[in-house]
């Protein structure tokens, strides 16, 4: 046996034999059922109820607004084929073509190809009805929805979203374009207490409110929020330092902006009535100047718009106003006790203030203060230091008498002034004398 299978004319022989029995085999699946034919081999049938339905258009120019999805095909022919055709997905199909066709309705008759030679292929309906529209694109704007608008942080406002891009592109048939009432982006704003972005999908409405079924170019836009603090304005207050040199006077200092607007939760700022801290020093002040300060945020608050002011001083040549009798006010008086002015006797002074014209004609004697305070000091004769309330940009003239004497004493006894030294001259007899001897 070994012998015949290493002879290689016996080797030949027996593939001639699987290949004419390979020749039969085939030959015969492709035959019809032949009275005296190879048993097994019949004819047959199969129905797809759904298979799908290709359009071919003028994709650049038109689009398909009516057409079937789907057809019926019924196949008949041999039974090895049909069940070959069941096991294996092959590359047939059913189309209509309407390239090149004028945009409207048409009726088409369902073509099939690339199915086996040896099947025959129905399709129902035959004939479908295909619209074609012409093809438009159209840029619309992008509208934001917001929602959850109560359920933002206590205080806070919503401002104007903004979006970007701002308009989206839609290319669709032209009636369905006719159909979009809108183009809307919806932002879920429950929680925030802050300016957010959020990357948010488009839609498109009917003029019903329903979503469309279109695509938009692109397909998200990018929204930003403006979420912002509580917040109010107060002004600012400008503290001054130091004293400008002899003979100038402050005729106004202004801030610009004059407000600062503060930001943070209603509990901090309610509290806040000005912004104080800004200090300007006068000290080296020669001339009209302007300048930038800083302005810092108060305890608490999240922050303050703008952070930065300009302080301008403006400055003129000083002048002199005089108010005679000025009363001198005492303040801090110890309970159970009483005080007399010993110099000025009567409690009353000549005085002149020094400041801009503008600021010393609106000045009147109310508007300053001339007193001394007694608390802390015991019973008898004191020298008080003299101090001057009045507005700003308003000094007192330097000599003026910075003190005054007085005495202090029991409300229920007398005053008791201490009588000069022997020897000693008070302030009138030394001016009396010094009067006699000019004369």
């Amino acid at each position: 046996m070994d012998k015949w299978f290493n002879n290689s004319w016996v080797l030949k022989g027996v593939s001639l034999l699987i290949a004419m029995m390979l020749f039969l085999v085939v030959n015969m699946d492709r035959q019809p059922t032949q009275t005296g034919g190879l048993p097994g081999i019949t004819n047959g049938q199969r129905v797809i109820e759904e298979l799908d339905l290709t359009v071919y258009y003028d994709e650049d120019t038109h689009v398909v607004t009516e057409a079937p999805e789907h057809v019926q095909v019924t196949l008949r022919g041999p039974q090895n084929i049909l069940t070959l055709l069941a096991l294996e997905r092959q590359s047939y199909e059913v189309f209509v073509d309407v390239r090149g066709k004028e945009p409207g309705v048409h009726y088409e008759r369902v073509q099939h190809r690339d199915f086996h030679k040896d099947l025959n292929v129905s399709i129902n309906p035959p004939t479908v009805r295909i619209t074609i529209q012409e093809k438009q694109t159209v840029s619309l704007p992008v509208e934001v929805d917001i929602i959850n608008e109560g359920e933002v942080g206590e205080g806070y406002s919503i401002g104007t979203p903004t979006v970007s891009p701002s308009n989206v592109d839609i290319t669709a048939a032209q009636g369905v374009i006719e159909q979009i009432a809108s183009v809307r982006a919806v932002v879920d704003v429950a929680g925030r207490d802050a300016t957010f972005q959020s990357a948010t999908s488009v839609i498109v409405l009917d003029q019903n409110g329903n979503e469309m079924n279109v695509n938009t170019d692109p397909p998200a836009v990018e929204v930003t929020v403006p979420i912002t603090a509580p917040n109010k304005e107060v002004p600012v207050r400008i503290e001054r330092e130091g004293e400008l040199p002899e003979g100038i006077a402050v005729e106004s200092i202004t801030a610009e902006p004059s407000t600062i607007t503060v930001f943070g939760p209603v509990s901090i700022i309610n509290d806040i009535s000005f912004i104080d801290g800004v200090k300007v020093d006068l000290s080296n002040i020669t001339e009209s100047t302007s300048f930038e300060v800083d302005v810092q945020a108060p305890n608490g608050v999240e922050r303050i718009a703008p952070e930065t002011i300009t302080i301008t001083i403006e400055v003129t040549q000083e002048e002199e106003r005089e108010f005679s009798n000025f009363e001198i006010d005492v303040v801090g008086v110890p309970e159970g006790n009483n005080y007399a002015f010993i110099e000025p006797e009567e409690g009353m002074l000549d005085i002149s203030i020094l400041g801009s014209r503008n600021v010393l004609d609106r000045v009147s004697r109310t508007d300053i203060q001339l007193y001394v305070d007694l608390n802390d000091l015991s019973d008898g004769e004191h020298d008080v230091p003299l101090q001057f309330n009045g507005p700003q940009g308003v000094r007192i003239d330097p000599n003026i008498m910075n003190s005054v004497r007085l005495v202090i004493y029991d409300e229920d006894e007398e005053p008791f002034v201490e009588e000069p030294v022997q020897g000693e001259n008070t302030s009138e007899e030394i001016e009396g004398e010094q009067e006699e001897n000019t004369t």
